[in-house]
């Protein structure tokens, strides 16, 4: 479930976030073309109107789309560590600020050692969320509706209509 409250709480972490989605689309983009030179090399080896040595260029263009995808999801990696260190941070101090505010009246309702408990794996919980669950639930939606264009624009409507259905199904 997506709550508008905790992105509301944490704004700064939105840009990681988008980079961390544009940065998985990227990859996906480099996966189509590298499928795309592959079956369109074994469709000319097949038909026999390409020999063994014009493979020189496919093989130059798959090497570049696998460093590109490396690099991509290196990064992707590295803008989920900075969206959710930057919620850390700031549920942290929230939480620090309202203890101060509360003095020692928090006592009332609450141990020590539960209050503490309950809010580091609290904050370590939204670290999983903010860094992985949030990019992923916007990523789900980009991505079949951009191969479904891909597949629609690419010649043939109906592979892309099932394409979107089995995603869907998923």
């Amino acid at each position: 479930m997506f709550d508008k409250r905790l992105m509301k709480m944490c704004p700064e972490s939105k840009k990681y976030i988008a980079g961390n989605i544009l940065l998985q689309f990227l990859e996906l983009c480099c996966n189509i073309a590298m499928i795309m030179i592959i079956a369109f090399s074994v469709q000319n080896l097949y038909n026999k109107t390409w020999g063994l040595t014009n493979l020189n260029v496919p093989a130059v263009i798959i090497a570049v789309t696998v460093i590109l995808r490396f690099f991509t999801t290196k990064y992707a990696v590295r803008m989920s560590y900075l969206a959710s260190r930057t919620v850390k941070r700031v549920m942290r101090e929230k939480i620090y600020t309202k203890l101060l505010r509360l003095g020692t009246s928090y006592r009332e309702h609450a141990t020590t050692a539960e209050l503490v408990q309950e809010s580091i794996e609290g904050v370590e919980q939204l670290e999983s969320y903010f860094g992985l669950y949030v990019p992923q639930f916007f990523y789900a939606f980009m991505a079949p509706v951009a191969l479904f264009f891909l597949f629609g624009f690419g010649g043939s409507w109906k592979l892309a209509a099932v394409q979107r259905l089995v995603s869907f199904l998923r």
